[in-house]
C-alpha cells in the first residue's frame, strides 16, 4: 500500500474506533477448549422448516434437551419425521410418537451419524455426526448440531472446496476454515448457536466420508490455527482473486487488518500466469439494460445501504470510482431522479444480485464498466467485464490449487495469503 493509502486507512480506523466498529478480538485462550475437544461448536443446520426427516445410521437416543431424560431409542435405519405443532416439536417414527418443547437426537452405536433432509425453509441434505437439537420457532423448526470442531471443519472443506483439489490446497483451506470458525464463534447466539451452515458463516453440509480428501486434510492439520499478535486471525477466503488479492479495508469496512492486504497471486507478475488462472470462470461478463439495472437498483439499493425503506426512484446513470490501486472498484455512484447514492466495496456485487451476500450479481469488484448510449445520449445498457470470483480477501482457493500443483506446501500457501500471520498447533 502507498503512504496515502495507509493514511486513508488510518483515518478510517480512527472513525471506526470512535463508533465501536473495529474488528473483534478473539484471544487464543478463549478458543482452546474447542481445539482440545472439551467443547463442541453449535451450528444451525436447518431453519424455518415445515418438516424434517432424519434417519440414524446406527441407533439414536431421543431425549428431552432440557432435562436430558431419554424419551425413546430409534433403531438404525428408522425414518423419523419432525414437524412443529402448537409450540412443540412432534416427532414420529416406527413405534414412536413424542411431543416436546425441544428434542435432542443423539447418534450412537458403530455408525453414529444421522441422515437429514428438510422440507421448506433451508437446510442441507447430508450426514451429521453430532447431537441434533430440534426447536420450534414462530416460522417452523430450527435444527442446531452440537459437533466436534474437527468434524465440523472437515464438512466445511468438503462443501467449500472442490474434492479434486490437491491435498496441500485442502490443508491450507482447512486451516483457514478452522481459524475463521474460531474467530467468528458466537455469531448466532440469538439462535442458541455459534455459527450457521450457510455462506453467511461457512458452507457446511455435515460429515464427509472418512476417506475423503477433506477428512484427510482435517486429520493431517488438526489443531492448526493462524494467529497474529496473540489473536486468532479473521481468515477470510474466496474462490478466485483474478491475479491479485484485495486489501480488506477497501472491500469490507472495518476489516483494517495487516494480514489481509493486497498481494500479487503470481510468481511472474502477469494475470495470465496467475496461480488461479486455471479457474474456468476466471473472466466473466454481465450486461444489463437500463430497465434491468433500474429494477435491481430499485429492489436492492436500500438493502445494501442499510436503509430498507429507501425508494430511490428511476435510475439515470452509473459511474465507477476505482480504488487506490485501480485493481478493484471501490465505489459505484448511482444517479436516480431522487438523488445520488454511493455503494461501496462488496455491496456493489450484491446490488446486482439479491442485495445480500450469497446472492451476488457481479462475480467480483475487479471489473470495468462500459456504457452504451442511445440516440438521446442517455445510457441504454451497462456492460461489465471482470475477473475473479468473490471478495478477493485472504486465501484464494483456485490460487491455492495452483500453488499446490507448483509444489508449495500448506504453510507456504497460507503465508502467501495471510502475510505476517503465524501458523501454530493449539491442540497440543
Amino acid at each position: 500500500m502507498t503512504a496515502s493509502s495507509w493514511a486513508a486507512a488510518g483515518l478510517i480506523c480512527l472513525h471506526l474506533s470512535s463508533v465501536g466498529a473495529l474488528p473483534r478480538e478473539t484471544h487464543v485462550e478463549s478458543v482452546q477448549p474447542y481445539l482440545t475437544g472439551e467443547r463442541d461448536v453449535r451450528v444451525v443446520i436447518a431453519d424455518r422448516a415445515s418438516r424434517v426427516h432424519l434417519r440414524p445410521e446406527g441407533i439414536a437416543y431421543v431425549e428431552d434437551a432440557s432435562s436430558g431424560k431419554r424419551l425413546a431409542v430409534a433403531q438404525a435405519g428408522a425414518l423419523l419425521s419432525a414437524r412443529p405443532a402448537g409450540g412443540v416439536v412432534r416427532l414420529t417414527g416406527p413405534g414412536l410418537r413424542k411431543s416436546n418443547r425441544c428434542i435432542r437426537i443423539s447418534p450412537a452405536g458403530q455408525d453414529p451419524r444421522v441422515a437429514l433432509s428438510v422440507s421448506d425453509g433451508w437446510g442441507r441434505r447430508g450426514h451429521y455426526a453430532g447431537s441434533i437439537y430440534i426447536y420450534p420457532t414462530s416460522r417452523g423448526l430450527r435444527l442446531v448440531e452440537h459437533v466436534n470442531l474437527e468434524t465440523y471443519v472437515s464438512g466445511v472443506v468438503a462443501a467449500e472446496m472442490p474434492s479434486h483439489f490437491p491435498l496441500e490446497a485442502m490443508k491450507a483451506q482447512t486451516v483457514a476454515a478452522r481459524t475463521y470458525a474460531l474467530y467468528h464463534l458466537g455469531g448466532h447466539l440469538r439462535e442458541e448457536a455459534d455459527l450457521c451452515g450457510r455462506v453467511h458463516c461457512q458452507a457446511y453440509g455435515g460429515m464427509p466420508s472418512s476417506d475423503s480428501r477433506a477428512a484427510v486434510a482435517a486429520r493431517e492439520s488438526a489443531g492448526q490455527v493462524l494467529i497474529w499478535n496473540g489473536l486468532v486471525v479473521d481468515a477470510m477466503y474466496h474462490s478466485a482473486c483474478g491475479g491479485k488479492t484485495a486489501t480488506a479495508w477497501q472491500v469490507r469496512q472495518g476489516k483494517l487488518l495487516p494480514y489481509l492486504r493486497q498481494s500479487a497471486d503470481s510468481a511472474f507478475g502477469s494475470f495470465q500466469r496467475a496461480y488461479c488462472a486455471q479457474d474456468h470462470d476466471i473472466t466473466w461478463t454481465r450486461s444489463y439494460s437500463l430497465v434491468e439495472a433500474g429494477r435491481l437498483v430499485s429492489s436492492n439499493l436500500g438493502i445494501v445501504l442499510g436503509k430498507p425503506d429507501l425508494r430511490p426512484g428511476r435510475l439515470q446513470a452509473l459511474r465507477v470510482i476505482p480504488g487506490p490501486d485501480d485493481n478493484r472498484v471501490q465505489w459505484l455512484k448511482v444517479y436516480t431522479h431522487t438523488g445520488t447514492y454511493q455503494v461501496r466495496g462488496d455491496a456493489i456485487r450484491w446490488l446486482f444480485g439479491g442485495g445480500r451476500p450469497g446472492r451476488e450479481g457481479l462475480r467480483s469488484t475487479s471489473f470495468e464498466m462500459k456504457v452504451e448510449e442511445g440516440a438521446s445520449g442517455r445510457p441504454r445498457r451497462f456492460l461489465f467485464s471482470g475477473k475473479g470470483h468473490g471478495h478477493g480477501i485472504g486465501l484464494c482457493q483456485w490460487g491455492a490449487r495452483g500453488r499446490a500443483l507448483a509444489g508449495q506446501q500448506a504453510p507456504e500457501i497460507l503465508a502467501a495469503y495471510y502475510p505476517g500471520a503465524r501458523l501454530v498447533d493449539l491442540a497440543r
